[in-house]
């Protein structure tokens, strides 16, 4: 392989293991959201300040030391070339997934506009549009009926005047064969 494969092979690599990274932090956070959001669990950890911090970065940690996930050994491997996780790794890469499920979140729903937030506002900004066209629709009706009632009363006096004429004639005729 050449320097320039082994580099892109190498890129490849850490930016997989940052994905993997993020991707389980958001995971960590959403299966542990059950828990903390859960009404019995909040009102504990009113009572029990940082309650959540030590049952994330546990979470995190057997998550991490089941499939063996150490960042750091991928981020810096040994000198042969192949990550080998370490204990120090596992650990250290658990309390990133743990502090870090905050700021994936924040990633995603925040700058790439991908959750409850951005869903809530952009159907709320749809409502508001379709209000919006909805009342123009609604007015453009009302002037229109406006309309048709004005040409209306111009046509009925029209009528009424034309039949004003005619009574006229009628009686300057009557008048006239007197």
């Amino acid at each position: 392989m050449s320097v320039a494969d082994l580099a892109y092979a190498r890129f490849l690599d850490v930016s997989g293991a940052l994905l993997l990274l993020v991707a389980l932090a958001m995971l960590l956070e959403r299966a542990l959201a059950i828990i903390f959001e859960y009404h019995w669990f909040q009102i504990l950890a009113q009572k029990i300040e940082g309650l959540k911090t030590p049952i994330a970065l546990l979470v995190s940690w057997f998550t991490c030391q089941h499939v063996q996930f150490d960042v750091l050994s991928r981020l810096f491997p040994p000198a042969n070339g192949v990550p080998e996780p370490t204990a120090i790794g596992i650990i250290i890469t658990a309390a990133v997934v743990a502090g870090g499920s905050a700021a994936a979140i924040t990633l995603f729903q925040g700058v790439l506009n991908v959750g409850r937030d951005a869903r809530t506002g952009l159907i709320e900004a749809n409502k508001a549009k379709s209000e919006a066209d909805l009342a123009e629709e609604k007015s453009r009706k009302d002037k229109a009926e406006a309309e048709a009632a004005e040409a209306k009363a111009k046509k009925d006096k029209a009528e009424a005047e034309a039949e004003a004429a005619k009574a006229i004639t009628k009686k300057k005729k009557a008048d006239a064969g007197d």
